[in-house]
């Protein structure tokens, strides 16, 4: 062997490590993938095109495989919102999986009137779901198959109550569009299973007619309460009117009762100084008598005893004598 094939064969041995240290470092590095926190994966095998059977839930750095990749899926409560107006939506234009943002749902009412429905909600799917949900779906199409969901729970419940119970019964009608969503989401045969939470029924548009005859409506409802609360108003007044009225009767008759009580015990009194005085005056009269019981006309003698007793009491100043 020459000097020259030696110097060959050694090219060509570091050519092949350089290639082999070289390929080794990229696919270690292309077999590598990070997932975030808020997300879930699904690992798919590139040689075989078939995904893994668990999913991955923890975030952090994941050795897949050269050329293999990892699917994303949110992890996280996602928000769908049926709206014209987006300038209350939030994140919308940040983050790896933005908001669902589709117009207003045309619907009618249970008595023909169509409207159009603002509604937002939340949904997160879950891990058990992932797998079915790939092989149904895929990861990118669900999305719109959500959208569809959703509009099909609403459109149900919309036509399941009139037009003025959206102004009279709204909560009722809200938790019935709960409802139906987390029956659409939630159905096995359709390779879902995600939480729904935070419906809100935000505006609903009616034709004007009905809006104007939902206004005049309002209108006299609540002139209806004010000529309630005036008439409860001069009810509490009449009654406080009569009590005060029945608290001066019952004055006046406590006035009068102890007015009527104090002529009584005044009159018993004065009824009863009369007969002690009689009582004493008699006593008096029959000792007198007493005295002239041995003459023929005591009577006689006792009135004549009486009068010169008058006489010499009598005060000459007086025109009348005191008998």
């Amino acid at each position: 062997m020459s000097l020259q094939d030696v110097q060959v064969f050694k090219a060509f041995g570091c050519l092949c490590c350089c290639f082999w240290t070289i390929f080794a470092s990229v696919s270690i590095g292309m077999s590598l993938r990070s997932l975030e926190q808020g997300k879930y994966a699904i690992e798919l095998k590139w040689a075989t095109q078939k995904i893994g059977l668990v999913p991955v839930q923890e975030p952090g750095m994941k050795f897949v495989g050269l050329g293999n990749e990892l699917l994303e899926y949110p992890s996280t409560f996602q928000t769908m919102y049926f709206t014209a107006n987006t300038a209350g939506v939030q994140a919308k234009d940040k983050g790896s999986f933005k908001p669902v943002i589709r117009g207003p749902i045309r619907a009618r009412s249970a008595d023909g009137l169509e409207m159009y429905v603002t509604v937002s909600f939340q949904w997160k799917l879950k891990p058990s779901s992932l797998i079915d949900l790939y092989e149904i779906l895929g990861d990118k199409m669900y999305r719109d198959e959500f959208v569809r969901f959703a509009r099909a729970a609403i459109l149900k419940t919309c036509s399941e109550y009139p037009a003025d119970e959206y102004f009279t019964n709204r909560n009722n009608i809200t938790n019935a569009m709960l409802d139906s969503l987390d029956a659409n989401f939630n159905a096995s045969s359709k390779g879902l299973d995600a939480d729904i939470k935070g419906l809100q029924l935000q505006e609903i548009d009616l034709p004007d007619r009905f809006d104007k005859e939902i206004q005049d409506t309002q209108s006299a409802m609540q002139e209806v309460e004010v000529a309630e609360a005036e008439r409860v108003e001069k009810v509490v007044s009449v009654n406080t009117e009569l009590l005060v009225a029945k608290q001066a009767v019952n004055e006046l008759l406590e006035v009068a009762r102890g007015s009527a009580e104090s002529v009584r015990l005044s009159n018993e009194a004065a009824v009863r100084q009369l007969l002690i005085f009689q009582k004493k005056q008699a006593s008096a009269n029959l000792e007198i008598l007493k005295q002239f019981s041995g003459d023929e006309d005591p009577f006689g003698k006792l009135f004549e005893f009486m009068e010169i007793r008058s006489l010499d009491n009598h005060n000459t100043d007086n025109i009348m004598i005191d008998l």
